[in-house]
This record gives structure tokens, C-alpha cells and sequence, in this order.
């Protein structure tokens, strides 16, 4: 398949002819077209400064929220409660220990 392409002059000339054929009503609205395409390009640039502008100004303000004077540091590590040696509550009362063992509600 192998089809060679027109040259540039022959695409000049069949474009030449082609925009003599089309009425004026339908030039005039391709221009029209085409300028308000270009217009609606030409404003585009606005809309990406207002962006920037309000992503720097809502930083700023999370800066602000987030100071230096808020940021402690790395967590703290947790503290272990010490384990308290209650052996001598066990051996304060020994005839506990022996009502225990003379009744039957240890075992329900």
C-alpha cells in the first residue's frame, strides 16, 4: 500500500478552491468560530493564577495552624507501670486463707 501524499502546493491549491466554494455566511461563522476559540485560550492563563494564587494562600495559612511552636518532637515513648509486689497483702491476714478453705465458696 503504498500511496504517495499530495504535495504542499497541490494541498494549497485544493484548499484555495475548496474555501471559493463555501458561501460567506459559512466563512463568516468559521471565523467567528475560530476567534472565540482563540479568546477562550487567551483568558485561560486567569483561571490557572487564581488557582495558584489560592493554594499558596491556603499553605500559608496550614503553615500558620502547624507553627514551629506546636511540633514537639517524636512521640514520647510509653511508660511501663511498675509491677508492684503484692505478696505482702497475701500475708497480712492468714485466717482469710483458712475461712477460704472452710467454706464452699472458693469452688463456685
Amino acid at each position: 500500500m503504498n500511496r504517495s501524499l499530495p504535495s504542499d502546493d497541490a494541498l494549497r491549491s485544493l484548499h484555495a478552491q475548496s474555501l471559493q466554494s463555501l458561501s460567506p455566511a459559512t466563512l463568516a461563522r468559521l471565523r467567528h468560530a475560530r476567534h472565540g476559540a482563540h479568546a477562550a485560550h487567551r483568558g485561560r492563563w486567569r483561571w490557572w493564577l487564581a488557582s495558584a494564587c489560592s493554594l499558596v494562600m491556603a499553605l500559608g495559612i496550614g503553615v500558620q495552624f502547624t507553627g514551629p511552636g506546636t511540633h514537639t518532637g517524636p512521640a514520647p515513648a510509653p511508660t511501663v507501670a511498675a509491677v508492684e509486689d503484692n505478696s505482702a497483702l497475701y500475708d497480712e491476714n492468714p485466717d482469710m486463707y483458712l475461712w477460704l478453705g472452710d467454706t464452699d465458696l472458693a469452688m463456685e
